[in-house]
């Protein structure tokens, strides 16, 4: 029998001994229930209390959808991008993220290519700066400046502007990535190229108490040389991969 059956069975035999009208009978079962239900939220809260100090992580559930299509960035755009694949380790406390942000985008009209750049990086509304290493968080900051170090150590971020053998850094930062994305993604190997493709690995680590439990909202900000609109109307109808593939030699550049 439950702590909360057995006062619930006081409660009601003590009744038994007050069910005349009188006030002094009504205070005193007032007083009895008041007692009664104080006992009860202390041992939820009990129960809770000791919930959390057994707390040996969390679940994320990504539920894969077909239909997701990676976006295409010209210019400076913002881009949250898709999540492509997620693994759990160290019982459920380490998440790995890879969210690809972008199409690698091809050559302009006169034929140089263009290079797609990471600006910042923002985690449920805060940019991210980063220590030495360029890609461990560092501090983090709000709409009006103001800083927090809640952040701090529990966010990696690893981008790449070009498949998996191209590492960048961020543009803030003196140093960055310089690994190959399958020697970071756990479970990856050589053969998980993310060819002509911009992305980012991240690797969470779970805290309850800076509210990191969860993916939450990562948006990355990104500039691609290739701005202009004659040569962003060229390479998408060019394009074979995200574009309508017309034959340049059809095109009047």
């Amino acid at each position: 029998m439950s702590f909360i059956d057995t006062l619930g069975g006081l409660v009601k035999g003590v009744g038994g001994f007050l069910r005349s009208n009188s006030l002094g009978s009504n205070l005193a079962k007032s007083a009895l229930y008041g007692f009664a239900l104080n006992k009860v939220l202390k041992s939820i809260q009990k129960d809770q209390d000791a919930n959390q100090a057994k707390d040996q992580g969390t679940q994320v559930s990504v539920n894969p959808d077909p239909k997701n299509s990676v976006p295409v960035v010209y210019g400076t755009a913002y881009t949250s991008g898709i999540i492509t694949d997620a693994h759990m380790a160290n019982n459920n406390t380490t998440l790995w993220v890879c969210l690809t942000l972008s199409e690698k985008t091809g050559n302009k009209i006169g034929g140089t290519p263009s290079i797609i750049n990471f600006n910042e990086v923002y985690y449920n509304g805060f940019r991210l700066d980063f220590k030495a290493d360029g890609i461990t968080v560092d501090k983090a900051y709000d709409d009006s400046g103001n800083s927090t170090d809640k952040f701090s150590g529990l966010i990696q971020v690893y981008p790449f502007n070009d498949g998996s053998l191209n590492p960048t850094t961020f543009t803030t930062e003196s140093t960055g990535n310089s690994s190959n994305a399958y020697d970071i993604m756990p479970s990856w190997s050589s053969t998980d190229r993310m060819d002509q493709l911009v992305f980012a690995i991240v690797k969470i680590n779970y805290n309850a108490r800076s509210r990191i439990t969860q993916v939450g909202d990562f948006k990355f900000k990104l500039t691609n040389t290739m701005s202009q609109p004659g040569d962003v109307l060229f390479d998408y109808m060019t394009n074979t991969r995200y574009g309508a593939g017309i034959p340049q030699a059809e095109i009047n550049v």
